[in-house]
């Protein structure tokens, strides 16, 4: 004779397909399972997970268990961390997320960190106090280990489901990541570069975000496939700090390092928001672009075409990143497993290089 959990995973699949028929979704809770089936928790809850291993039904902590396919959305509050709201590329992703996870029927409460580690944990732990359905999160400061995994894992703990923007971290274990493919992204800008015959180049990268350490190795090693020299004085490292004095018109650090680009017929930038100042202190100390010093960038940024000269630049398709991660968290939020993705890039050719 079978043992008894299996017999109620038998009764259990039956009732799935009925229900399934009569388009029904949620099935009777626990409890009611064992008054029905006059089986102990114990067997019930066996069953359950036989069916859950099957792929037949979906089981949400605090919520009920469901059929496969058949689960809610965890209606409610859905929180999107952010270094900036306003600033760059951050509306567009903003806009495209929000547009997702409204058409599901969630509200969005916008967090923004300014890309501080002590902002972020103060976010994580008002997040805490008050738990989302999910987390769609760029993390502050990611190229640093992160003092705040503590919080990350009190999350995963409570059962939130969480998406990487960019860099993922270690905790949530296995949240996962939407990113750019940036060493791929740099390889691209290198080859192009060295097709138009250029030896010498220069670059500007990130020192504080994990994607400007990934575009920098991207960089170096098509520099060697190329057989051209890394001439490690002009290559710029900047942070958080100096992005903020140059969007307050105190770039004087950039400056400089145009200043000292002469043996240089190129120049690879972190992105566009560097690109485009970069070209105006180029032309202001008398360097055509691109006849004397090409420029090209990431992002495909409105800066492109604003620029006195416009920027080649590497793009996504529109709306992608947002879009994708925002969906891949309304998804988890149905119980279903994760899965990140990385973007990859398509040369926009302009007149910079």
């Amino acid at each position: 004779m079978p043992a008894r959990y299996l017999m109620v995973a038998a009764e259990l699949r039956r009732r799935c397909a009925r229900m399934r028929r009569e388009g029904e979704t949620k099935l009777p809770g626990e409890m009611a399972l064992c008054e029905e089936t006059g089986c102990s928790r114990q067997t019930v809850r066996r069953a359950l997970d036989l069916l859950a291993q099957e792929g037949l039904i979906v089981r949400m902590r605090g919520s009920g268990t469901y059929l496969a396919g058949g689960e809610p959305v965890r209606r409610g509050r859905v929180a999107v961390v952010l270094p900036s709201a306003d600033t760059y590329l951050y509306p567009q992703l903003l806009r495209d997320a929000e547009a997702i996870f409204r058409e599901a029927g969630c509200t969005v409460e916008i967090c923004v960190t300014d890309n501080l580690v002590a902002k972020e944990r103060a976010v994580l732990t008002r997040l805490l106090a008050d738990p989302p359905a999910g987390i769609l999160i760029e993390g502050a400061k990611s190229a640093l280990p992160s003092v705040n995994l503590d919080l990350f894992e009190q999350l995963e703990r409570l059962g939130v489901p969480l998406v990487w923007l960019h860099a993922p971290l270690p905790a949530p274990a296995g949240a996962p990541c939407f990113q750019d493919d940036n060493e791929g992204g740099a390889r691209i800008l290198v080859r192009h570069l060295r097709a138009q015959g250029h030896e010498r180049i220069a670059a500007v990268f990130k020192s504080d975000d994990r994607q400007g350490h990934e575009r920098y190795l991207g960089f170096a090693s098509a520099m060697l496939r190329e057989g051209l020299a890394i001439d490690e004085a002009h290559i710029l490292w900047y942070d958080t700090a100096d992005r903020e004095s140059l969007l307050a018109g105190q770039g004087e650090w950039l400056l400089r390092f145009a200043q000292r680009l002469a043996p240089c017929t190129a120049v690879v930038c972190y992105n566009d928001e560097i690109a485009y100042p970069l070209i105006r202190f180029l032309l202001r100390a008398g360097r055509r672009v691109p006849e004397d010093a090409a420029v090209v960038s990431f992002d495909n940024s409105h800066l492109c075409t604003l620029s006195p000269v416009p920027v080649t630049s590497l793009a996504h398709e529109r709306h992608q990143m947002g879009t994708s991660a925002a969906r891949m968290l309304l998804r988890m939020m149905r119980g279903k497993p994760g899965v990140g993705a990385r973007l990859a890039w398509t040369l926009r050719i302009r007149r910079s290089g």
